[in-house]
């Protein structure tokens, strides 16, 4: 996109001399560049999106094979952790702020708040869907649960763990996925299915 833009500038001061040809020019090179961004926005949105599914899915099967969490429980802490994650995306509450609390009040220091500037643009959005919902997951964990820090570094870690584990491939974010399935759907007569953690996007323009 950078290249379009870059034709674009150059085309814009040729139409801005009255070239008819360049303000034709001009008017595909503007069109094209606002297609190109939007179809950024659709592959950055997707992008976050599979993260923040995937990580959804990861805690809830951490907690049910880390803790025995059956379908009642992971449903309550997934709905706490869409209503941490709402708070925390709306700005009411930032994950360094978060961070603070726990390294602060309860000596827990968990890198939620850690950046990484040598990341790709894609591993950048994963990274910062980490954050966040690692943040919720922590506070859902202490506020619904009454996780204090020991309970909820080692339920970090189970999920640590658990991603480690999908990053070498020795289990799939499918699998993760289905797995979780199977135990949210136990016992439901409707069979309702897992769903992830949902981040209102704002209407893309160009």
């Amino acid at each position: 996109m950078g290249f379009a833009k870059k034709m674009q500038r150059k085309l814009k001061k040729k139409a801005q001399k009255g070239d008819k040809n360049a303000i034709r020019e001009y008017n595909i090179a503007n069109a094209a560049v606002k297609e190109s961004y939007v179809m950024q926005l659709k592959r950055d949105r997707n992008c976050r999106k599979e993260a923040i599914h995937n990580l959804t899915a990861s805690f809830l099967l951490a907690m049910h094979e880390g803790y025995g969490f059956g379908a009642g429980r992971l449903k309550r802490l997934q709905q706490k952790m869409q209503s941490e994650f709402d708070a925390i995306t709306a700005g009411n509450v930032s994950v360094e702020e978060i961070a603070q609390y726990l390294k602060e009040d309860l000596k827990l220091d968990v890198d939620i708040a850690a950046d990484d500037p040598k990341a790709g643009h894609y591993r950048q959005i994963e990274f910062k869907a980490v954050k966040e919902m690692s943040a919720a997951f922590l506070m859902a964990m202490l506020d619904e649960f009454n996780f204090k820090t020991k309970r909820l570094s080692d339920a970090y870690d189970y999920v640590a763990d658990l991603s480690d584990k999908a990053n070498a491939n020795e289990i799939t974010y499918a699998e993760i996925t289905e797995k979780v399935n199977k135990v949210m759907c136990r016992g439901e007569m409707d069979k309702t299915r897992f769903k992830a953690i949902t981040h209102k996007e704002r209407k893309m323009s160009a």
